[in-house]
């Protein structure tokens, strides 16, 4: 007896070695990506590896995610696998990016092959966190102006909220790049990368390619097109001083020449109207400003200065031409002293002129005036004692000279003054619109801005802008304005509701009417445009269930109308479905519509499968671009009934089970009862 207790004992430690000690036929590996979802709401794919020593038939493996951001599609079921690792791939929806999921792993096997045959499978339930990584993505836009033809110099800011490693290469759409040339590096959540462009048109854009790599080291290639709106530059700068010439004599003149960016160049300037040494002035410019004096002896009633003016910034090169005129005035004889204010005329407007008049005692002073309408008769008289002054409203008709003669009649004797005052065109207004494109449909606003392109400051303004296109709901808007001096600008913002319908360009006109620093009163007319694109506009027009009331175990369809109401197609229109635990879509959640055209619909059918009974909402996303690349997002939630089925119920164990399995339990179970029966037997043997 003692040596059957022995062998059950033997018997029972060996059967302890064989369930407790470390086994290598069967290894959980994990869960990784296969193929990463790009955005909330796509596709990845994710494969689950395990190791086993047999050879397994009837495989079935699935994921059940343990929270909201992660939605099994489907499970993989394989005739057999292994011996070996074995890798299943399952479909999962990333409702969210950059987010931590639980998750159990079921693995079935009905059978596990041996050399006698077939026995019982297994079933296993591993315990998986899934990070559901980023995937690259950006957001551009750009800081500074642009000046149509002229290399400028902007800020390209790239918004990267992951902080991916990537390289960044620029293309110009209606513009050259001039700066950077190749790939540029970046990191970080946020780069600001200095551009130097030329902008040949005022719908030019930045194409910008990023190359990267997602999170499984894959490569990435995107790209964006990022608006430029580039203005008209304005024109150079001629400054002569001073500004009003002597006759009869030379007088030395300080020529100045501005240009309206840093750059390097020379003018070439000729004199009209006056003797000069040399027949041209070159004048060289440095750093945008170049000066030079020469000594010019005038022969006529004004003397003109012209300036050929060549410069190049970035390898382009410009040629523009200004000119800047001097006022002649005979130099006092007498007795008497005549002084006219300003120097010079704006042609076309109302100029107010004040003549002083100086002489000792009483005197009498007889103006006419030539070239020009003035608000006093022909000859205007006055006169004082000492010193007089009078007032003249003076109105060029045409940009040529106007000829003050003034006779002064004083008890000295009697003195004549010709004054001659040059008249040159009032200040020039640039008015360009920022942005000047904007979508069709909605209320836009834009920025006017109003510069001041002449050489003569203004002192005040006012500014009314009234939209010229009927289609176009904006009101009248005025503006007030201080001083602008030569070159400075303002910025007036309006708005307005564009019909979706619109295309093509919108008119505004504009009506300045402003005081110069020389007393001139005038006003500006003319207008300005902004371009308007339309976008295509789609919505799901239907939603219809079938059956309208889903049953248990039994599939349903989702069918989904869309409606492109806009004026132009839609590209890359694309509708997700997210279903909710307990249904399960039958086919593919992802339908990809490509191209719709305007006016037009198409249907997309989608099909499920209830789980179990209750009320759900499939969320539904509908995204596309248009021409231009940008994005278009239309949420929609379906509800959907689902009842149970008449059939009778089948209870199933509840996926996730972590009991083990059946042949484990049973050999434990049988090793536990053997163990026992042996202490017991062994323990009546002692006390007989």
């Amino acid at each position: 007896m003692r040596a059957v207790v022995i062998i059950v004992a033997a018997w029972f430690v060996l059967a302890q070695v064989s369930v407790f000690a470390p086994s290598v036929d069967y290894l959980w590996l994990g869960a990784r990506w296969a193929q990463l979802p790009k955005f909330p709401g796509d596709v990845g794919v994710l494969a689950l590896s395990f190791y086993t020593s047999a050879e397994l038939v009837d495989v079935a493996v699935s994921i059940d995610p343990k929270c909201q951001h992660l939605v099994a599609l489907d499970s993989a079921t394989m005739a057999s696998a292994g011996p070996g690792v074995v890798t299943a791939s399952v479909r999962v929806v990333a409702k969210e990016l950059n987010r931590t999921c639980p998750a159990n792993v079921v693995i079935n096997a009905r059978y596990k092959r041996t050399t006698s045959g077939l026995e019982d499978g297994i079933t296993k339930v591993e315990y998986a966190e899934v990070f559901i990584p980023p995937y690259p993505a950006y957001n551009l836009s750009t800081r500074g102006a642009v000046l149509l033809g002229f290399p400028s110099n902007i800020t390209l800011v790239v918004e990267n909220p992951y902080a991916f490693t990537s390289s960044l290469s620029l293309q110009g759409q209606g513009a050259r790049v001039a700066s950077p040339i190749g790939s540029v590096k970046i990191g970080g959540s946020r780069a600001e990368i200095p551009v130097v462009v030329v902008a040949e048109a005022t719908t030019a854009s930045l194409l910008v390619t990023i190359q990267t790599k997602d999170w499984l080291g894959e490569p990435v290639s995107l790209t964006y097109s990022v608006p430029l709106f580039a203005t008209p530059p304005p024109p150079p700068i001629l400054a002569i001083s001073p500004a009003v010439l002597s006759q009869n004599k030379f007088n030395s003149v300080n020529i100045t020449v501005i240009l309206p960016v840093v750059a390097d160049g020379v003018a070439t300037i000729s004199v009209a109207g006056a003797a000069a040494p040399r027949s041209a002035i070159s004048v060289p410019i440095k750093a945008g400003k170049g000066s030079a004096v020469v000594d010019v002896y005038p022969i006529g009633g004004a003397v003109t200065f012209t300036a050929q003016v060549a410069y190049s910034v970035g390898g382009v090169s410009k040629v523009d031409q200004v000119s800047a005129t001097a006022a002649v005035q005979q130099e006092a004889e007498g007795a008497s002293a005549v002084e006219v204010k300003p120097n010079r005329l704006a042609a076309g407007v109302a100029n107010n002129v004040t003549l002083l008049v100086r002489a000792p005692g009483p005197f009498n002073v007889s103006v006419t005036v030539s070239n020009a309408a003035v608000d006093k008769p022909a000859p205007f008289r006055f006169g004082g004692v000492g010193e007089a002054a009078a007032r003249l409203v003076v109105t060029p008709l045409a940009a040529q000279p106007v000829v003050f003669t003034i006779t002064v009649r004083h008890s000295g004797g009697v003195d004549q003054y010709t004054v001659t005052l040059p008249a040159t065109s009032a200040s020039i207004f640039t008015v360009t619109p920022m942005p000047s494109l904007v979508k069709a449909g909605g209320n836009r606003t834009v920025v006017v801005k109003l510069v001041n392109s002449g050489d003569v400051a203004i002192e005040r303004a006012v500014v009314t802008i009234t939209p010229a296109t009927g289609d176009v709901a904006a009101p009248s808007y005025t503006f007030q304005i201080g001083r602008l001096a030569p070159l400075e600008s303002a910025e007036l913002p309006i708005s307005f509701l564009v019909p979706v319908t619109q295309g093509g360009a919108v008119a505004f006109t504009y009506n300045i009417v402003y005081v110069t620093e020389l007393g001139a009163s005038g006003t500006a007319q003319g207008a300005f445009y902004v371009q308007v694109y339309q976008v295509p506009a789609v919505n799901i027009s239907s939603v219809v269930v079938t059956p309208p009331r889903a049953e248990v175990g039994k599939p349903f369809y989702i069918t989904v109308t869309v409606l492109n109401e806009g004026f132009v197609p839609a590209i890359n229109l694309q509708l997700r479905a997210s279903a909710p635990e307990g249904v399960k879509p039958v086919a593919n959640p992802y339908y990809f519509a490509g191209r719709l055209d305007p006016q037009a619909s198409t249907a997309i059918p989608l099909s499920f499968n209830a789980t179990a009974p209750g009320r759900y909402d499939i969320e539904l996303t509908l995204t596309y671009i248009d021409r231009f690349g940008n994005p278009y997002t239309v949420p929609y939630t379906v509800t959907v009934e689902v009842a149970n089925t008449t059939a009778p119920l089948t209870l199933a164990p509840a996926t996730g089970s972590t009991a083990p399995t059946q042949s484990g339990g049973w050999i434990i179970a049988t090793i536990l009862a053997v163990a026992v029966l042996a202490v017991m037997f062994y323990f009546a043997l002692r006390k007989r």
